[in-house]
């Protein structure tokens, strides 16, 4: 598995973080220690990230199931927060209903073909092809260039930083009172089912 060294260092300094950090549905109600969302922590450019991206469809429904919210978090793992334009076009894209998932597999297909995304004109013509529903030069200069697509990253580092996040990819278990790392190991598939049991248990 992959260590987001790199990206961890700095987010540790930052604490605190509340289930507002997930941007879940207003007024969910659960006890204190239910469970109310599992939130998936990824780089794009790992490749058992983009391995379990094939479970994504069995682990969607599991979450489905168990009554939860399944929230994607991508984090950069070669460049700083500003000019990491792949994480914030993601980030930006949650606005638009339907598509997140859409650029999310964009983005992970580019990093497992090897296409370099470094750059924002890159990144859009990249989205333009992939995901051709949106206007994407309109809809950049309002979201994805403005500084909300980065806190939406730093909001994601914080809840990254409180778990504990050691490697992609991460699954965490987000709760009114707790954030919990789900301990996994084995190969991709094996982590998979892990996750789907945990789910199925709750």
């Amino acid at each position: 598995m992959i260590s987001p060294t790199r990206l961890l260092h700095p987010i540790r300094r930052i604490l605190g973080v509340t289930v507002a950090t997930l941007g879940l549905a207003a007024g969910a109600h659960a006890g204190n220690d239910q469970p109310l969302a599992l939130v998936e922590f990824a780089s794009f450019d790992c490749p058992h990230c983009q391995a379990m991206d094939k479970h994504h469809s069995s682990i969607q429904a599991a979450v489905e199931a168990a009554g939860l919210e399944y929230r994607n978090a991508p984090l950069p793992s070669h460049t700083g927060l500003e000019r990491a334009w792949r994480e914030r076009a993601f980030y930006a894209s949650r606005s638009i209903p339907g598509v997140a998932n859409d650029v999310r597999k964009a983005f992970l297909t580019a990093g497992e073909t090897g296409v370099p995304l470094k750059d924002y004109d890159d990144v859009l013509a990249h989205l333009q092809l992939h995901v051709p529903q949106v206007r994407w030069n309109e809809f950049a200069d309002d979201h994805i260039s403005d500084p909300s697509s980065v806190e939406a990253i730093e909001r994601a580092a914080r809840l990254a930083g409180r778990a504990g996040l050691r490697e992609y990819p991460a699954f965490v278990a987000v709760s009114r009172s707790e954030v919990k790392l789900l301990s996994l190991s084995g190969d991709v598939a094996e982590r998979a089912e892990a996750v789907i049991k945990y789910l199925e248990n709750l």
